[in-house]
């Protein structure tokens, strides 16, 4: 999200593999992820994944229902 805007997303391409771990929720149908990547170099790249694109290997995802 831009610095002096938290209600604005700023949507970041990446072409790169990654290991992901997150966490998020469902809300009113919307799904909402924030992931942190980790990337060749020893880097890590986070922040709210918008769109994934899984060619190599999966991507497991759990629902679990709350209270």
């Amino acid at each position: 999200m831009p610095e002096g805007d938290a209600l604005k997303d700023t949507i970041t391409k990446y072409d790169l593999p990654g290991e992901m771990t997150g966490t998020g929720e469902i809300r009113n149908g919307f799904v909402h992820l924030h992931v942190v990547m980790g990337v060749e170099g020893d880097r890590a790249i986070a922040g709210r994944l918008h769109e994934a694109h899984i060619g190599t290997h999966f991507a497991r995802a759990y629902v679990i229902p709350a209270g």
